[in-house]
């Protein structure tokens, strides 16, 4: 079996993924494909089959990076008030890149969620697994309050859903980062024990 070239593959998904963003899936080629990537017609298909496979890998890539990312930051020294907010703000860049890739960002979404409908939800549930474990970890240093950890939980991530609308979504608001920190800040108070300033509320 020939063996194939990470580099090269990498490249082709990268090219993939910017004339997907901007062409969407239907206007596409494997040939346009190709050339952006530089290779022949023939060697891409030693790498993807078809369009299905490399729309999955593109989704599969960005999710790996996303918990590359999240595991440097859960690794980190940080304090856990400060790694809460690291956490959710490299979130909300990477959602917010994927969103704004492209005029076809929707429908690519869109499309890699019909090829492998439990990647969403696997998303999902991982960043309730690492807001639950920094929680955890703000709990054990004796930084956090949590009589509740469940239910604030729950509250927390439905008060930030708002930033990360689903991927499916068209472009009818555009979250801010600035007001994200501030709800998360909001909170972080709170489990800080501390008095919630009155301008946080207004």
């Amino acid at each position: 079996m020939q063996r194939l070239d990470e580099s090269k593959r990498a490249a082709i998904l990268q090219a993939a993924k910017q004339r997907l963003s901007q062409y969407g899936v239907k206007k596409t080629t494997m040939q346009e494909i190709a050339e952006d990537a530089g290779i022949a017609v023939g060697t891409l298909y030693l790498y993807f089959k078809n369009k299905n496979e490399i729309l999955i890998a593109t989704a599969e890539a960005y999710s790996q990076q996303h918990k590359a990312d999240t595991e440097k930051i859960l690794r980190s020294p940080l304090p856990a008030p400060e790694k809460l907010k690291a956490y959710l703000v490299n979130r909300f860049r990477a959602v917010q890149d994927n969103r704004l890739s492209g005029s076809h960002a929707a429908e690519l979404a869109r499309a890699v969620i019909r090829l492998k409908p439990d990647l969403q939800v696997e998303e999902g549930k991982a960043v309730k697994r690492n807001v639950a474990s920094i929680l955890q970890e703000g709990i054990q240093a004796n930084l956090f309050q949590c009589d509740r950890l469940e239910q604030d939980l729950e509250v927390f991530l439905y008060s930030i859903g708002y930033f990360f609308p689903m991927p499916t979504t068209e472009k009818y608001y555009e979250p801010d980062e600035e007001k994200l920190c501030i709800v998360i800040d909001w909170f972080v108070q709170k489990w800080l024990g501390r008095d919630i300033p009155k301008d946080a509320i207004d």
